[in-house]
């Protein structure tokens, strides 16, 4: 399905608003929410102060994907979101893991609070005239905000276009918000216009570049891993690979020379080169894809061959640029 243009042309040039209501939201309560979190994932959360956040990657003990997490501290709780349709697996995954003496408590908030994703370059001044104020976050921080009328929290979040936000509204207040974004000028993104968008930063998605398969390093998610923090679930492996340097696969971009079907094989020479994970047609750069190619064929320019296609894909490093 082509993109739309809008959607598309808003989230690069002004603003632009996709519904994320299908990403999980759990509050993580009591006094040793910060250590239970801090020892499942790769990240550093017990060095988050209230107002600060950041990507966390819960890991199997071999150290593979098993979600990646955006973690917000506030005053009370940790505010952790999942992938969409991943709340409730990780919210099985955390209560499993809550030991008979860790004063810790999980709250479902996928049903009270929705979430909608604010992008483009004019994203933070849109917003700053709604809610009334400046905005001054360090990425994946997070505030609380009146938009509409509507009491809700406001974070920074990775960008797509500009600076880009996330907005946890309670689930009674969506629809207002939702308007008074389209009124101020926001254009809705539909999910394969907004995949495009992801294809081209180079961000994984869930089933496709974050599975089991891959371990975080390899995901290229170092902005998510702490190389000094104590012992997580899959440390060891992690460690290993990050101090040897040698990674078996990395994910990079590919430059098609045709339109392609994900998921496909990589092949260089009859050998095999890797996994096509996604695919899209760009309206700025044409047929591309992400990819874990084999670290021997990662090489920027190199060429490989798609399986099951007559399409070729030429390596690049991520984001793509014009």
């Amino acid at each position: 399905m082509p993109v739309n243009e809008t959607s598309y042309t808003g989230a690069l040039e002004h603003v632009a608003i996709a519904d994320e209501r299908a990403a999980g939201r759990i509050f993580m309560r009591g006094r040793d929410r910060a250590a239970l979190l801090h020892r499942l994932s790769t990240n550093d959360i017990e060095r988050l102060n209230p107002g600060e956040g950041t990507l966390t990657a819960l890991t199997t003990p071999i150290g593979r994907i098993i979600d990646l997490l955006t973690v917000h501290a506030l005053d009370d709780a940790l505010l952790i979101v999942t992938s969409p349709d991943q709340g409730p697996p990780v919210f099985g995954h955390l209560r499993r893991n809550i030991f008979f003496n860790d004063q810790v408590t999980l709250e479902p908030a996928g049903r009270t609070y929705t979430q909608v994703a604010v992008y483009g370059p004019q994203a933070a001044r849109t917003l700053a005239e709604l809610i009334g104020a400046e905005i001054h976050l360090p990425l994946h921080g997070i505030t609380p905000a009146t938009l509409a009328g509507v009491s809700l929290l406001l974070a920074r979040r990775k960008p797509i276009g500009g600076d880009s936000f996330t907005l946890y509204v309670p689930s009674d207040g969506a629809d207002a918000v939702y308007a008074a974004l389209l009124t101020a000028g926001a254009a809705a993104l539909d999910a394969e216009t907004l995949d495009v968008l992801r294809v081209e930063q180079g961000y994984g998605a869930f089933g496709r570049e974050l599975s089991q398969e891959y371990i975080p390093l390899e995901t290229g998610l170092l902005d998510a891993v702490s190389f000094t923090k104590g012992c997580y679930v899959g440390q060891e492996i992690i460690a290993r690979m990050e101090s040897r340097g040698r990674l078996a696969k990395r994910l990079c971009g590919l430059w098609l020379s045709h339109p392609v079907v994900a998921p496909a094989k990589l092949q260089v020479d009859g050998r095999d080169a890797g996994d096509l994970t996604s695919a899209v047609v760009s309206p700025r750069f044409g047929p591309i894809a992400l990819a874990y190619v084999r670290t021997t064929y990662a090489e920027p320019g190199t060429v490989v061959g798609v399986e099951g296609f007559t399409a070729t894909g030429r390596v690049i490093e991520l984001p793509f640029t014009g």
